[in-house]
């Protein structure tokens, strides 16, 4: 990925500075799996437009985000907003790469955040071809649905451009210890349901008894996410499974900084993806 221009405020504002962590590193801590990781990546591949959502603050809304960008084609372009007065200047979007508008946070907390028509803008963007990644303040899909809806005004025709919903779940353990639990709670896949409005479906669920994931587990879902991917079913269940053994090597070796993981995703790119689609 690419930036088409320099990045205001991309990590909010924090008593401390954040600490960017790589997509390897967020999977180590458990927070998701290599399989719903590896899910993701057939998407992001394709220009997939998300929103990370937490309400608490610390709770990896944009280190979860940004480490799923990782995923995106070395050659996508990234135009990142700046908040009240942005202009929205992008540059052309192109059918042969993603090109990303990078939203910090819809909110109205902060002046560098994007809300109210700055928002519905994005939104329109989105629908014009563009791709959008942000995060939002909400415990669930619901409550990020409903900020869209009822206190933002976007359209449910706009709001089904988004292709994924990503709340995150945030506890620590005792007192004493203070040992944060982060976990991907949830992924809500929404496609245009030929009406103006969307379909939702939740293609990945956490459960917090077992502390597991359950990823496209019904024949709908994988054939959902196929379908929006383009390819067919056994094709996408392929690509997850050549991802998910990525993962699990990188692992396996030790490599997790950011510089090692993200080239080693563009090495795979240009090993793995380039050739099969230029055959």
């Amino acid at each position: 990925m690419r930036a088409a221009n320099q990045p205001a405020s991309w990590w909010g504002w924090h008593w401390e500075q954040p600490v960017p962590l790589s997509l390897v590193e967020i999977l180590q801590a458990g927070n998701l799996t290599p399989r719903l990781a590896a899910m993701f990546w057939p998407a992001m591949e394709r220009g997939a437009s998300l929103i990370v959502a937490a309400d608490p603050p610390s709770a990896g809304k944009t280190a979860t985000l940004t480490a799923l960008l990782s995923l995106t084609p070395p050659e996508t372009v990234a135009y990142f907003t700046r908040g009240v007065g942005e202009t929205f200047s992008l540059p052309p979007r192109s059918d042969d790469r993603p090109t990303y508008l990078l939203v910090n946070e819809m909110s109205d907390h902060l002046p560098v955040y994007t809300w109210d028509s700055y928002a519905r803008r994005a939104f329109e963007l989105m629908a014009e071809g563009y791709s959008l990644a942000t995060t939002v303040h909400a415990d669930s899909v619901e409550e990020v649905l409903a900020i869209l809806r009822d206190e933002l005004g976007v359209p449910g025709a706009h709001i089904a451009n988004l292709t994924f919903i990503v709340p995150l779940h945030l506890n620590y353990g005792p007192a004493s210890a203070r040992t944060a639990r982060r976990r991907v709670a949830q992924v809500a896949f929404l496609r245009p349901d030929g009406r103006g409005g969307f379909v939702r479906r939740d293609i990945a669920r956490w459960d917090e008894d077992t502390d597991s994931f359950a990823v496209l587990e019904s024949d709908e879902d994988r054939r959902a996410l196929a379908e929006w991917c383009g390819i067919s079913t056994e094709t996408l269940l392929g690509e997850i499974d050549s991802r998910e053994a990525f993962f699990a090597r990188l692992m396996g070796d030790g490599m997790s900084s950011i510089r090692e993981v993200n080239a080693a995703i563009e090495r795979f790119y240009a090993e793995k993806i380039r050739p099969r689609r230029s055959a």
